[in-house]
C-alpha cells in the first residue's frame, strides 16, 4: 500500500506545525525589490524600478489570502520573491516563525512552499512526461524513482486525471485546463504547506475556470493547505479568498477579510477597482471611469501617497507625507491619510478620546 497522500496539515499534533494555529505561516516584513534600470548609474544618478518598495503582511495558516490589483503593481514580483526566484534587496521572510535563509534553509524551506503560474505551457518540461514532470521535484529530495511515480499518479487521481491515459502523455498533447491541473498536481508531489497561485485560472475559459476553482477549494481542504491566490479577476477571489491585500505601485493599501474590503473599502483605489467589477444588471452598469490617468512611473513614484495623482479625494497633505497603516477595524489596515484619525487630512476621523 502506497504512502503517497501528503496528511492534512495545520492538524494537532503535525510535526511540522511549530507555532501553532495563533503563529502565522509566513510573515513578510519591510519586503523591498528594485530592479536597476540599464543605461544609467554612469555619469547619471542610478535609477531603479520600485516594484515592491516596503510591503509588510502575514499569511495565516489554513486561509487563502486574495492580492490584487492593476498590472505592474508588484503583485507577480512579490510572489517571486516569497518564492525566492528572486532575492529581496531588504526585508525578512519568517516561515512558521523561523527566518528563510538563516535558521530556515532556502531547500527546507522550497519544500514547504510551491508554485503555480499563470502559462501552464511554458511552467512545464516538452520534453518530460506528465508523470515525469510531477515525479521529478521528489526525486530531487531524495525520493525514490518508483516511489515519486507511485506519488505522480496518485495526484493524477486527486486532480481528476487518468493515469492510464496522461502519465505517459506530453504537455502539447494536453489542453490549457488539463496542463494547469498538471500544474497544480506538481506543485502538490512535494507535500507543501503553502501554495502560491500566480493568475493561475486567468489564462483558462469560464467553464474550465471554475473547474479548476473547485478543484483547488477540494484540494484545499483534503490537503490542509494554505493559498496566496493572485488575480486580477475580482469575482473569483471574492469566491475564493478569506482576506484580500491590495497592491497599487509596489506598495499595499489596504488589507482585511473579504467581507470588510468588498462591502467597506477603505481606500480610494480600493473603491475604484470594486466601482470597475462588471455587473450582470444593465441598471448598475458604470457610466463614468473609476479612475483617470495611468499609474505612476515606478522608476520616479510620486512623493508622499502614491495613489494621489489619480485620487479624487487628494490634498496638499496627500502629496507631502505618506500614509501610515490604519488598523483601527479589526483585522482591515487602510494605508491613507482619510483613515488615520485625528491626521491631517480634511477628511480623517476625529481622535477618539479614551474612557475614564
Amino acid at each position: 500500500m502506497m504512502d503517497a497522500v501528503p496528511n492534512p496539515l495545520n492538524q494537532p499534533g503535525d510535526p511540522r506545525d511549530r507555532g501553532g494555529p495563533a503563529q502565522p505561516l509566513l510573515s513578510v516584513r519591510g519586503l523591498v525589490r528594485h530592479f536597476p534600470v540599464k543605461g544609467s548609474g554612469f555619469l547619471k544618478p542610478k535609477k531603479v524600478v520600485s516594484a515592491v518598495d516596503g510591503v509588510d503582511f502575514d499569511i495565516l495558516k489554513g486561509e487563502t489570502l486574495g492580492v490584487v490589483g492593476e498590472s505592474g503593481c508588484g503583485k507577480s514580483t512579490t510572489a517571486r520573491v516569497l518564492m525566492q526566484l528572486i532575492r529581496q534587496d531588504r526585508g525578512e521572510l519568517l516561515f512558521d516563525g523561523e527566518s528563510v535563509g538563516g535558521t530556515l534553509p532556502l531547500r527546507d524551506y522550497r519544500r514547504q512552499v510551491q508554485m503555480v503560474f499563470q502559462d501552464s505551457y511554458a511552467s512545464l518540461n516538452p520534453r518530460l512526461t506528465i508523470e515525469d514532470s510531477i515525479a521529478f521535484g521528489p526525486r530531487v529530495h531524495g525520493i525514490s524513482p518508483r516511489v515519486a511515480i507511485d506519488r505522480a499518479h496518485d495526484l493524477l487521481h486527486r486532480v481528476g486525471l487518468e493515469p492510464g491515459r496522461f502519465a505517459g502523455r506530453y504537455p502539447h498533447e494536453l489542453s490549457g485546463g488539463q496542463r494547469q491541473r498538471i500544474n497544480i498536481a506538481r506543485a502538490l508531489a512535494l507535500e507543501p504547506r503553502l501554495v502560491i497561485l500566480d493568475e493561475a485560472v486567468s489564462a483558462l475559459d469560464k467553464s474550465v475556470e471554475a473547474q479548476v476553482l473547485n478543484l483547488l477549494l477540494d484540494l484545499k481542504r483534503d490537503f490542509g493547505l494554505t493559498y496566496m491566490f493572485i488575480s486580477h479577476d475580482l469575482n473569483v477571489v471574492r469566491f475564493m479568498c478569506d482576506r484580500v491585500m491590495v497592491m497599487y505601485l509596489g506598495k499595499v493599501c489596504e488589507i482585511g477579510t473579504r467581507d470588510a474590503i468588498f462591502d467597506t473599502p477603505g481606500h480610494p483605489y480600493t473603491s475604484a477597482l470594486l466601482a470597475s467589477m462588471p455587473k450582470m444588471d444593465p441598471a448598475e452598469r458604470t457610466k463614468v471611469p473609476p479612475l483617470s490617468g495611468d499609474p505612476p512611473n515606478p522608476i520616479d513614484p510620486p512623493p508622499g501617497c502614491r495613489f494621489h495623482p489619480r485620487c479624487s479625494f487628494s490634498e496638499d497633505i496627500c502629496t507631502r507625507m505618506p500614509p501610515g497603516v490604519s488598523s483601527a477595524k479589526t483585522q482591515h489596515s487602510v494605508a491613507c491619510l482619510m483613515a488615520e484619525p485625528g491626521g491631517l487630512h480634511s477628511r480623517a476621523p476625529a481622535l477618539q478620546e479614551s474612557g475614564s
